[in-house]
């Protein structure tokens, strides 16, 4: 019996909101190689290094960026572009300043930037589409629609005449049968059980017993596009690829051939049943593609697994599990490729034979440690200096390896402060863990795709399974507490992947609400994991972990978080007075079980199966994310992108045809209420507003624009109503500076008690004049962190005293000492004093807790030493 309690908004007052934003590109090299960019995801900011010395990258500057930033890429040696993920920006960031020097928008959930003809190219991950600007101008030149899902890492060709991209989520061309359809499921294994439920069918949408002419039930096309091919003087799709995998993260050229490669999971969805599955939901490949022929040649990261046996520790000393990033040695003889779910980077020959494997984290071999997981998710390598950075995104670290041992050398920060909280660095790495598994080859996350969706479909039943009798208690009910219980077969037939974002307070889980908590799901550790159950404490802070996973805003409302008038056919606006008020049977409303913002939009509550005319009973699904799963196209004669759309098998593909079954009895002929419900749906609040991360960069000339004032009042105006938090960042009489806007007295204070208080008019004077300042929408309760107090302890970033050097004799040299966050001084040694000959101080340094320690040899006489800011 679980007890549950109301939905609290994740986004009150917490200093800290957790979007898990999914890093693409997130660290790369400067053309000379001397400079190494990083993005600090959780702390907004882009980090700069010296890689003047390879294997001593040294901390230079920290640049406060967008919210949640995610991929990097210099265009020149002072201007590199920074996507924010959640900011839906580019951030265009001057390195000799050390400032956003200009804003650029991108809707929705951009994910890279490559640069080609002059022309930046952007992918808009969640619209589906390529973004092109002026790479000068920053002019928009044009949007480029493509017909595939989720579109992420990009590359250029050497000429620079094609750009690629893969789609993140581009599934593997299966589809659903719905259970009209299917044929029954076999009989149970075990013979206590009763008959199966009727349920739908996962087949591959050219399977001919679903086609024409034999059945035509399935009567629609699916191309299965995984990379498409942009033309960069035509800014057009000059062709796509398919069947290369279902989850593509990384992409490649190979150096002379010309040839891509791909780093994805290949689903295998097709097979059904929970232990026919176990340890091997996923292949982990790499994929290359003949840019010639088209031809897609996959190869297996794990060919040596024997799956059949569990537990494998043999298996999950090699495995190479959930590929990311993958970077070729410029010869072309040999590429890297990130496992983010094994901690470990391989090196691989361009006919896919493993070459070495690169053990990142604490955890080699067959050892399992969730808790110090690495997750290396982006590389960069220095291919002269012999020198590979691997981006952690779990750790939020850089590890160096040397190329030639094929060995860490050392692990660095990637900022001098990392805000996140110890809920998220304990329990992260349970979901991202592929060691978790009986043979190290899939994870969680294998599926729940940066804690989201794969937007396909699983047939996890268990014929051999037991029923299972839940009994749940809702508590903070209209009419008070409501007891549930519901009986569960095993054999539940396919359900689509369910994303892990805003799970707080919404148990019971799962699409039957067949697990009463988070806890419950400890299970599937040994069942579909093919391991063992984790311990209570880690069960624990796994679950404390999932409940900070936020939603970012709903791209399709309003930046002042209302609802569209005209949105994809429908009046969003009106939709949400008909799902309050219009009965779509007699005493029932939309509002009645899905609860309206700032609900979730779910009640909780388990519905019969005879109410649903199901074969089940099913939980009432929340709607934060329905907008992310409408582009199913079963239409006749039609292409689709997807092969499943809403409800608990993704059968259906719009909301109008949910809407048009028999219980909709008193709406099911109105086709403008349907159509009003449909926008109002696809626009319905995540909890958190849309205001959150927009950002406006301020300058000379723009901030007298019409456009600027009025998202300037806009965002002033969200801040007053506590939607969000709104913070300035950038140049005040030319020094650098933050502020914090604060509604009730209508002013910005500073990052320091020795400024006084801005007023809108003054920092618009000061914009004029030549500052160049930055606002931005950032998540209630987090401006003070993000705006003027980095690490919360009280003391104003700008009245943070200037970095100790701490000097300790030893024989023959000078141990010194300073604070790792003092990014940009460089420690400077001089013969004597007075002098003008400092110089900097070579010597490879060690990071030991938040100091850094460079012990020099002294040659005889004095020696002094001092830090500058550079």
């Amino acid at each position: 019996m679980g007890i549950f309690f109301p939905p609290i908004l994740a986004l009150a007052g917490s200093t800290y909101v957790n979007f898990e934003g999914k890093q693409t590109s997130p660290v790369r090299l400067s053309a000379d190689g001397t400079r190494l960019f990083a993005v600090n995801t959780p702390d907004a900011r882009l980090s700069v290094f010296d890689v003047g010395q390879a294997s001593n990258p040294r901390l230079i500057a920290e640049i406060p960026v967008g919210v949640e930033p995610v991929s990097v890429n210099p265009r020149t040696s002072d201007e590199v572009w920074v996507v924010n993920e959640v900011s839906d920006s580019i951030s265009v960031v001057s390195i000799s300043q050390r400032i956003v020097t200009d804003t650029i928008y991108v809707k929705d959930e951009p994910a890279d930037v490559v640069f080609a003809g002059g022309k930046a190219f952007v992918s808009a991950a969640r619209k589906n589409m390529i973004a092109v600007f002026d790479a000068t101008t920053h002019n928009l030149v044009t949007n480029i629609t493509l017909f595939g899902e989720n579109p992420r890492c990009l590359a250029v060709n050497t000429n620079g005449t094609k750009v690629y991209t893969a789609f993140a989520l581009s599934g593997n061309r299966t589809t659903i049968v719905s259970a009209k359809f299917a044929p029954p499921q076999p009989p149970p294994s075990n013979t206590n059980l009763p008959p199966a439920p009727q349920v739908g069918l996962i087949v591959d949408a050219t399977d001919t017993n679903y086609t024409a002419p034999k059945t035509n039930i399935i009567q629609y096309a699916m191309p299965d596009n995984d990379v498409a091919e942009i033309d960069v003087a035509g800014l057009g799709v000059a062709r796509y690829f398919s069947r290369v995998g279902t989850v593509n993260l990384g992409l490649a050229i190979r150096p002379g051939s010309g040839d891509l490669y791909v780093a994805n999971t290949d689903a295998r969805n097709l097979v059904h049943f929970e232990p026919n599955v176990r340890s091997h939901a996923v292949d982990n490949r790499v994929s290359l593609i003949s840019i010639s022929s088209g031809t897609i040649t996959p190869f297996d990261l794990n060919s040596n697994v024997n799956y059949a046996l569990l537990p494998n520790p043999t298996a999950m000393t090699n495995a190479l599990a959930q590929p990311t990033a993958i970077v070729f040695d410029p010869s072309g003889a040999w590429f890297y490729v990130a496992a983010f779910g094994s901690d470990r980077v391989a090196k691989i020959d361009p006919n896919g034979v493993v070459l070495a494997r690169i053990e990142i984290g604490p955890a080699i071999g067959s050892i399992v440690d969730p808790r110090h997981k690495r997750g290396p998710r982006g590389l960069a390598l220095n291919a002269s200096a012999q020198r590979l950075y691997v981006m952690n995104r779990i750790a939020n670290t850089i590890s160096i390896v040397d190329t030639v041992a094929n060995a860490v050398l050392k692990e660095i920060p990637v900022g001098s402060y990392d805000p996140t909280p110890d809920t998220i660095r304990n329990g992260r790495g349970f979901l991202y863990d592929s060691k978790l598994s009986g043979n190290g080859t899939m994870a969680c996350a294998a599926c729940h795709i940066d804690a989201e969706m794969d937007l396909i479909a699983w047939d996890l039943g268990d014929p051999g399974g037991q029923m299972q009798t839940n009994q749940t208690v809702l508590l903070g009910q209209t009419n008070g507490p409501i007891t549930n219980t519901s009986v569960f077969h095993p054999m539940k037939g396919p359900m689509t992947t369910q994303t892990l974002r805003g799970l707080l307070n919404l148990d019971p889980f799962h699409w039957r609400g067949d697990r009463t908590n988070f806890t419950h799901f400890n299970v599937a550790f040994a069942g579909l994991m093919g391991s063992s159950a984790l311990s209570a404490s880690d069960i624990n802070a796994y679950r404390d972990f999932i409940n900070t996973i936020t939603y970012e805003p709903n791209p399709n409302q309003n930046l002042e978080r209302t609802y569209p008038t005209n949105f994809a056919g429908g009046d969003a606006a009106a939709g949400q007075n008909a799902f309050m008020f219009t009965n779509y049977n007699a005493g029932l409303v939309c509002n009645s079980c899905h609860t309206a913002p700032p609900g979730p939009g779910s009640d909780r509550l388990i519905i019969p199966a005879l109410a649903l005319q199901e074969s089940q009973d099913f939980k009432v699904p929340q709607l934060r994310a329905i907008y992310q799963k409408m582009h199913f196209n079963k239409s006749a004669g039609s292409n689709t992108i997807g092969g499943f759309g809403i409800v608990h098998d993704g059968n259906v593909s719009t909301l109008q045809e949910f809407l048009s079954a028999p219980v909709f009895i008193l709406i099911t002929n109105n086709a403008t209420v349907k159509n009003n419900l449909s926008a109002f749906v696809q626009c319905f609040d995540t909890g958190t507003a849309p205001a959150v991360g927009y950002t406006r960069t301020l300058t000379s000339s723009n901030v007298t624009s019409l456009s600027v004032s009025n998202d300037w009042a806009l965002l002033e105006s969200q801040a007053a109503l506590t939607n969000i938090d709104l913070i300035v960042k950038g140049t005040i009489g030319g020094a650098r500076h933050g502020l914090l806007y604060q509604p009730l007295a209508n002013n910005y204070a500073p990052d320091s008690l020795n400024m006084t208080n801005f007023s809108h008019a003054t920092l618009k004077a000061l914009a004029q004049s030549g500052d160049t300042l930055t606002i931005m929408g950032v998540p209630p309760g987090a401006g003070r962190r993000m705006g003027i107090d980095r690490d919360l302890n009280g003391v104003l970033d700008a009245d943070e005293p200037l970095p100790t050097l701490q000097v300790a004799r030893s024989p023959g040299a000078a141990v010194l000492s300073w604070p790792y966050s003092a990014a940009g001084f460089a420690l400077e040694a001089a013969p004597g004093f007075p002098t003008v000959s400092w110089t900097n101080v070579l010597t490879p340094w060690e990071i030991i807790s938040t100091q850094n320690f460079v012990t020099n040899v002294t040659a005889g006489g004095a020696q002094f030493y001092r830090l500058k800011f550079q």
